[in-house]
């Protein structure tokens, strides 16, 4: 005997649009009459066809259970649209969470190593995800981020190879000029296009890229591996980090990392030196600030003729210039030197 499927009701009401909303989708915070709470429901418009399209991607984050992975809680249909209902988190996306402050490296490192988890566990699963960028990536309630919106997941072939219909244009890997066929090094180059956003300035590709004037020029660029500009990385950032962006970008995809552990692996070996200044520019000059737990503030200010001010001060206390650690016409390498000193 065939038992069929039973149709229910749900009922929510909506209470704002939030998110990036795509062609057909639109993002709500609701609230939901039966569960009596706060969710976050994607509507995608249907009209009705291609239903079993359109749900692949509550079916994928459903498949991908893991605690960086948003996880969907339920699907449903009308007439017209999908709806897929997750949890709400107030804290948003990583991009929201970067815009409204510079994250430290240690904030960057800590909330890759999480959504980079999800990613393994994704890529484990046979599964790309094709759409990495901070806006794809929440802060939970806890402040651990997870990786979301798989609209553009696939799954791969035995070859560990898959084909996405779209990708965000800004994080496209190099080889998207001459193949549709991609395999997890895709992914990676977009995790080195993520972090560098979230250290050079979320703008910082966008603005880049209406600097050339065709897509030749920019297919050299990045062939030469000059696009992204890793130069404009700000001075506080760790050798390390910068060389592991480096990696991740590379325009071959056989000398980007192979493997997202090998990724979470470097990063979680950088040293824990110079990791909480936060950087900030006001006119002229450049400024680092770093508060430590017990209160103790060190800070960095440099002016464009290269004058280099650093002072600390204790919890309490005032600054006190740190003579050894100023000068005139600094260089930017000994700039680096400053903010990764033990000197302080």
């Amino acid at each position: 005997m065939i038992i069929p499927y039973q149709t229910a009701q749900v009922s929510f009401q909506r209470k704002e649009r939030v998110g990036e909303n795509g062609e057909n989708s639109e993002v709500y915070v609701v609230h939901d009459e039966h569960l009596d709470a706060e969710l976050v429901v994607k509507q995608v418009k249907t009209d009705g066809f291609n239903e079993e399209e359109y749900l692949l991607e509550a079916q994928l984050l459903y498949r991908s259970t893991h605690p960086n992975v948003v996880q969907v809680l339920y699907a449903c249909k009308d007439a017209q649209h999908i709806y897929m209902a997750m949890p709400y988190y107030r804290n948003g996306s990583l991009h929201q969470v970067a815009e409204a402050q510079e994250l430290t490296c240690r904030q960057l490192i800590r909330y890759s190593i999480h959504f980079l988890s999800g990613l393994n566990n994704i890529h484990s699963k046979g599964l790309l995800h094709f759409d990495i960028k901070p806006d794809n990536i929440l802060i939970s309630d806890s402040d651990e981020a997870l990786l979301s919106d798989f609209g553009f997941a696939k799954n791969m072939d035995e070859d560990g190879f898959a084909t996405p219909e779209a990708t965000y244009r800004y994080h496209l890997p190099p080889e998207s000029a001459h193949t549709r066929d991609f395999n997890n090094s895709a992914d990676i180059y977009q995790v080195g296009l993520t972090l560098y956003r979230l250290l050079a300035g979320l703008d910082s590709l966008e603005n880049q890229w209406h600097g050339f004037e065709n897509g030749a020029e920019l297919a050299v660029a990045q062939r030469k591996e000059t696009y992204p500009d890793l130069s404009q990385l700000p001075l506080h950032v760790p050798k390390k980090l910068k060389t592991i962006i480096k990696k991740c970008l590379k325009f071959d995809p056989n000398r980007r990392y192979q493997s997202v552990i090998d990724l979470l692996n470097d990063l979680s070996s950088i040293e824990d030196v110079g990791l909480d200044w936060r950087f900030s520019i006001a006119g002229n000059v450049q400024r680092w600030e770093s508060i430590s737990s017990d209160g103790t503030t060190l800070l960095v200010e440099v002016v464009h003729n290269g004058q280099c001010t650093a002072q600390k001060k204790t919890a309490g206390g005032a600054f006190r210039r740190k003579a050894n650690l100023c000068g005139a016409n600094l260089t930017p390498e000994r700039i680096h030197e400053i903010l990764m000193s033990s000197d302080w």
